[in-house]
């Protein structure tokens, strides 16, 4: 695979946003934060995973060269996202999504840290200037969704403005399967978190929002 992905991946995911076609390179809070290239998903590939109940986040399966060529195929064809690392000393520590064309509205989603990247304040410094950079372009009121397990990440959202707003019983695809494997009982830390409902498992989630700046 070629160190970086064609250009019509960059300028497709950036028009999605209605952005100048350039790539978006966002600078602040110690790190750099860009769409994902050749070389950033390989250093993705490479991450440390956290398995159950987050093996939806992992980028394992990046390794395998079939499904490398699947994914920046579909990457090449996705026309609502903008897909960003977090670049710190020329490392890629975390990644980050936005839909720009989801019903609720500007959608951040995909928000991960490696294991061996955490305790450094990635996520919130990430966050801060993802959130910077969309309110400098007047994007409005933002949305994201957090698993009701998921305490950390929900304690982060709310100190940068998010607010719960909706619960929601949600079909996580990873998370079903690691939940089949299981035997009854030994759920874990999702225990009272899912629901067995319609054949599969669903995850309650908590539906969050963050007003434009200068709204209540």
């Amino acid at each position: 695979m070629p160190n970086q992905l064609p250009a019509s991946i960059q300028l497709t995911t950036a028009a999605a946003a209605g952005i100048e076609p350039e790539a978006p390179v966002i600078m602040g809070h110690g790190l750099q934060v860009r769409l994902w290239d050749g070389d950033l998903l390989l250093q993705m590939s490479a991450w440390g995973e956290r398995g159950f109940p987050f093996s939806a986040f992992d980028m394992g399966f990046l390794k395998e060269p079939a499904r490398m060529a699947e994914f920046t195929g579909w990457l090449g064809r996705d026309n609502r996202h903008l897909h960003l690392a977090a670049i710190e000393a020329d490392r890629a520590v975390g990644r980050v999504s936005v839909n720009f064309r989801d019903p609720a509205g500007i959608y951040i989603w995909g928000v991960h840290v490696p294991p061996e990247y955490e305790g450094r304040g990635v996520c919130t410094r990430m966050l801060q200037a993802l959130l910077g950079w969309l309110d400098t372009r007047d994007c409005g009121e933002l949305v994201l969704s957090v698993n009701s397990f998921a305490h950390g990440a929900r304690r982060i959202y709310e100190r940068l403005g998010f607010a719960p707003v909706e619960t929601r019983w949600q079909f996580d695809p990873a998370l079903d399967a690691d939940l089949r494997r299981l035997p009854p009982g030994q759920h874990g830390p999702v225990e009272g978190h899912v629901r067995f409902s319609l054949g599969r498992w669903e995850v309650r989630t908590f539906l969050m929002r963050r007003p434009a700046p200068g709204r209540k």
